[in-house]
């Protein structure tokens, strides 16, 4: 596409935006346009933007998808380029106040090894309430170790976490091991390593499966020790209400994140619509099901934005899998308040949310039309 054709329909898209400023179409529009000039960054934050401001929208469904897709998509192309000039990027001075947190290892239950993914996201999501702490996406990191060829058991080892720590300038790597059993005691443990190969004793919690998301917040707690940081009651407060509070809906969503990141959209859908279903103020899972099963209709749409729109909210939700059974049999209780069963520490953090660097997959082509504007992808 000319630069003249998407600068026509990027004036179009923001005037259009003035007048309809809860339609999908502009953003789809102008994220298209970074697309194709290379701001990858720039049109993963237009669609993510748009969605959180508009979450009831006609057509938040396939934006939420190409968010997904344009991560994913930058995280892979991020990791190659990392990978062929390592030589380079290990000379380099890491970011201050990164922290990585690599997938935990998952000793015990096969049918349980989803908590892997489901676990790190939760660490992520709650670090990154700290305030001067900077998270890395989960998807950015599988993506490097996807591309390293590394197994479980590489992942554990801190010469791993170091080298991962180092491709993705990260200043801290935290790397967790979960001894979990659904009938026996859970044992977590988090250890945070640095770019040198430095490894610091980490943090600990300990319980029952049914306790899950309770030692998740404590090995938080646990982690900002370690990292030096001194919590303020406040952000602690937020920490404890984020995040789902069900653990039969945790272990679904653990499980969508599994089959997405092996891009099975109509197992992810349905596992993530199983999370909704079991805790139904679960955001996360509510906007990762909306992006699952948008996926496939916005990959397989070479339409225009209109018919993508309009496809995607026609969309209905597969069945929930068998697979899925396995790991919602363990429990379908209402986890307790995490705040009755921790105890105190300080917090002094507002909001830091991990940036993310994502491509999008798709390009707008042109703008047409006198009363209706339908923007076509080549």
């Amino acid at each position: 596409m000319a630069a003249g054709r998407c600068d026509t329909a990027v004036v179009v898209a923001n005037a259009g935006q003035m007048l309809a400023p809860a339609d999908a179409l502009g953003p789809m529009v102008i994220g298209g346009c970074q697309e194709k000039d290379g701001r990858y960054d720039l049109a993963f934050a237009t669609y993510t933007d748009f969605a959180n401001k508009h979450p009831q929208t006609r057509g938040v469904a396939a934006l939420r998808a190409l968010a997904q897709l344009a991560l994913r998509t930058q995280a892979t192309q991020t990791a190659k380029l990392a990978l062929a000039r390592e030589s380079t990027l290990t000379s380099l001075a890491p970011e201050p106040s990164t922290i990585a947190v690599l997938p935990l290892t998952i000793a015990g239950d096969s049918s349980l090894q989803p908590l892997s993914r489901g676990l790190a996201e939760l660490l992520v999501s709650d670090l990154a309430l700290v305030r001067n702490l900077r998270l890395l996406e989960r998807v950015q990191i599988g993506a490097l170790l996807d591309e390293m060829k590394l197994g479980q058991s590489g992942r554990a080892d801190s010469g791993t976490a170091a080298r991962v720590g180092r491709l993705l300038r990260a200043e801290r790597m935290v790397q967790g091991v979960a001894a979990i059993t659904q009938n026996g005691p859970v044992r977590m443990s988090a250890t945070v390593v640095r770019g040198d190969g430095t490894v610091r004793s980490g943090a600990q919690a300990n319980g029952t499966f049914k306790q899950l998301l309770d030692l998740e917040k404590q090995l938080v707690f646990g982690l900002a020790t370690e990292l030096g940081i001194q919590l303020t009651e406040a952000e602690r407060q937020r920490i404890l209400r984020q995040g789902p509070k069900n653990l039969a809906a945790f272990l679904a969503y653990s499980q969508g994140l599994e089959a997405l990141d092996r891009g099975d959209y109509r197992a992810a859908a349905a596992a993530f619509s199983a999370a909704v279903r079991s805790d139904p103020s679960f955001q996360q899972a509510h906007q990762q099901k909306q992006a699952a099963e948008a996926a496939p209709v916005v990959q397989a749409s070479p339409g225009d934005l209109v018919t993508v729109v309009e496809a995607a909210a026609q969309v209905t939700v597969p069945a929930e899998p068998a697979s899925l059974g396995a790991l919602q049999q363990a429990t379908t209780d209402v986890s307790p308040n995490p705040a009755d069963a921790l105890g105190t520490t300080g917090v002094k953090s507002i909001v830091s949310h991990p940036t993310n660097e994502s491509q999008g997959i798709t390009s707008v082509v042109s703008a047409s039309g006198v009363i209706r504007i339908i923007f076509k992808l080549p």
